[in-house]
C-alpha cells in the first residue's frame, strides 16, 4: 500500500490517535520517509495536539474572536 499526501492527510487523526492498523502505519512511515512536507505537517499537528491536551481550551479575547469571525464571513 502506498499513500499520497492527500491520503495521508485524511488518515492523520487515525494515525496520531493510534487507531490505525499495521499496514496503514507502515504505508505512512514509508511516505513520511520520503516526503518532507508531510513530515512537517505530522510534527506540527502532533505538537498542537499535545499542547491542546496540556493546556486545555484557551479562550481568545472577544476582540480577537470578532476579528476572526469577521474575516471568515467576509466576501473578499
Amino acid at each position: 500500500m502506498k499513500l499520497t499526501c492527500d491520503q495521508l492527510e485524511h488518515v492523520l487523526s487515525e494515525l496520531l490517535d493510534g487507531e490505525s492498523d499495521e499496514a496503514l502505519e507502515a504505508a505512512a512511515g514509508s511516505h513520511l520517509a520520503t516526503c518532507d512536507a508531510c513530515r512537517v505537517v505530522v510534527e506540527n499537528t502532533g505538537h498542537l495536539r499535545r499542547a491542546s491536551r496540556e493546556y486545555g481550551r484557551i479562550r481568545l479575547p472577544d476582540e480577537a474572536r470578532d476579528r476572526i469571525r469577521q474575516a471568515l464571513t467576509s466576501d473578499e
